[in-house]
């Protein structure tokens, strides 16, 4: 079911009926699935946290905008919910979120997940997520690359999704 929030009261309604999904770890076991709870949530309700130091570069912000043009929002923003601001505020997806502001995409409604964090966890998931996404790895670029010029792309079509220049592109 798709549900679109437009006020703290519609969210504290909804809250009370939402169930949390669980899948079973073998050595864990139960580990919540908060995505299946996805809710599409006014802009003006979300807020960011005031503690993430992370940092993404004009051209990564355009390369995001790309990535949810080609291929949907993807990856829901994870919140809390903040009783006394009234807000949802950003635990993970601060760029995402932004991409709902007019200077970017100009949306009404944004995916989000909520979680049930102090703001310690809140902040040791905000590390989390940010330190779990990994290390670029340039070689596979490389290789992506010229299987698309393989597949018959132009180095501007190339350009304009990867958010790579053409001088690197040649490069590889």
């Amino acid at each position: 079911m798709i549900y679109y929030i437009d006020s703290v009261k519609q969210f504290l309604e909804l809250k009370e009926t939402l169930k949390t999904a669980y899948i079973t770890s073998k050595k864990y076991g139960k580990i919540p699935v908060p995505c299946a709870n996805t809710i599409l949530v006014s802009c003006e309700l979300i807020i960011a946290n005031n503690y993430n130091p992370n940092f993404v570069s004009k051209d990564k912000m355009n390369l995001l905008k790309r990535s949810i043009r080609d291929n949907g929002f993807c990856f829901p923003i994870v919140t809390i919910f903040d009783e006394i601001e009234e807000k949802f505020v950003v635990i993970d997806g601060f760029h995402r979120k932004s991409m709902g502001d007019k200077a970017w995409l100009d949306l009404d409604y944004i995916p989000l997940v909520f979680i049930d964090h102090d703001i310690s966890d809140r902040m040791y998931a905000t590390v989390q997520f940010n330190k779990a996404r990994g290390v670029h790895q340039v070689d596979l670029d490389a290789d992506v690359i010229k299987a698309l010029i393989q597949q018959g792309k132009t180095e501007d079509e190339i350009s304009i999704h990867l958010g790579i220049d053409l001088e690197t592109i040649h490069r590889y």
